[in-house]
């Protein structure tokens, strides 16, 4: 069967569904006169609105979702000419109105003005209307490109449910300029005096302050500008090739030509707690619970040699041979060649530190405690087919609540 008759057996086939709806209700609903449209004989009234499957028919409704059939069931609903559902407007089949009831889909689109309300005109201009809510989720945050902005600097934040109007609330009761709202991501343009803390965001629908803190500070390990590492290790710059800072001075890893297993300071990020804050653990609480991260910038691209990352107990040394010592890889290049659009903030949860040094792709491992815990190492290290050219800027290290 082409094409054109699949269309047209489905448009018969709906025709002939909704054609049984009609009919259903006439007859359930014991109606009386024209199935079509007519003047009324008498007020309008609505009586009640429910599904429009027979299997549930006692089901009434109070609200339906958008895209929604339902049924709309009355007296004198016959000559009803327009139908709106807050501001929206729903489009109306004159074959499936009667005196008695409107079998109607519920607009897709988000309203902007919510009255809470269907409104029905009729033909004379008199109107009608009925207490009934579209239900659209409130918003939905679930994470932010970067949480380091800089005032000024446009803040993308991720989610869903986003739908103008809406408010954008930062820590500090500054509001956000909104830049751009699409149904799963919103910029907004980051205002003086926001500090550290939950972003919040308002719609029509309903508030949710996000599970993130921007600009993050509850347990900085490493910043590169008062809280530093070993100097001989992972350079320091305000700026470098394609990249400027995110918040101050920031370390990097970069290489015309790095390749297979190649242990290179420079390519290594060590912390040794002795000459940092001292024998401090990394965090406190329980592994499930906590979330390494940190700001990232890759403006080239890395295509391989994996980072590692791992913590060790308090020592003048990196403790990647200790045994116990569990890694978390990094490793975005697995799908292609990976670059960042500037600065993005990196989360790996401490459960998927899950590697020994010795580990194939399989891991055998679990990191079970941090009360121990106090070094910091990253590093450049692993396997890889052919050198290439490397950059990879990083800030704001730090374990925080999941």
């Amino acid at each position: 069967m082409n094409m054109k008759n699949i269309l047209q057996h489905r448009s018969c086939y709906l025709t002939l569904v909704f054609g049984m709806l009609a009919l259903l209700f006439s007859c359930t609903e014991d109606i009386s006169g024209p199935d079509t449209l007519a003047e009324k004989d008498g007020p309008a009234v609505i009586n009640y609105v429910r599904v429009t499957d027979p299997e549930v028919s006692d089901s009434l409704l109070v609200g339906a979702f958008l895209g929604n059939l339902i049924a709309i069931v009355g007296d004198n609903l016959g000559d009803t000419k327009e139908l709106w559902f807050n501001d929206q407007k729903a489009l109306l089949n004159p074959t499936y109105i009667t005196d008695k009831t409107i079998i109607v889909n519920v607009p897709t689109t988000v309203p902007a003005v919510v009255t809470d309300e269907m409104r029905l005109v009729f033909s004379d201009g008199s109107e009608l209307t009925y207490p009934f809510k579209i239900n659209v989720p409130g918003p939905r945050i679930s994470g932010i490109k970067s949480e380091f902005v800089p005032a000024g600097g446009v803040a993308v934040i991720k989610g869903d449910f986003f739908f103008e109007p809406m408010q954008v609330n930062f820590t500090g009761g500054v509001e956000g300029v909104v830049e751009s709202i699409e149904k799963t991501e919103v910029r907004v343009v980051v205002p003086d005096g926001a500090e550290p803390g939950p972003i919040s965001i308002t719609t029509n629908f309903g508030t949710q302050e996000s599970p993130f803190f921007f600009r993050d500070d509850r347990n900085i390990l490493l910043d590169f500008d008062t809280k530093g590492h070993e100097s001989w290790t992972a350079p320091t710059a305000m700026g470098i090739q394609g990249v400027t800072p995110v918040d101050g001075a920031f370390a990097y890893f970069q290489s015309d030509d790095h390749g297979a297993w190649q242990w290179v300071n420079e390519m290594t990020m060590q912390y040794w707690a002795p000459r940092g804050r001292g024998n401090v653990p990394i965090s406190n609480g329980l592994v499930q619970d906590l979330v390494f991260k940190m700001e990232v910038n890759v403006p080239i691209e890395w295509r391989e040699v994996r980072m590692e990352i791992f913590f060790a107990p308090s020592a003048e040394d990196h403790g990647r041979d200790q045994p116990g010592t569990v890694m978390a890889r990094w490793q975005p290049f697995l799908g292609g060649p990976y670059t960042t659009d500037g600065w993005e903030t990196l989360s790996i949860p401490l459960s998927e530190f899950v590697y020994t040094k010795d580990d194939g792709d399989e891991p055998s491992a679990k990191l079970e405690d941090v009360s121990n815990l106090s070094n910091v190492t990253m590093m450049m290290f692993g396997p890889a087919e052919s050198s290439n050219p490397v950059i990879v800027a990083f800030d704001n290290i730090r374990v925080v609540p999941r």
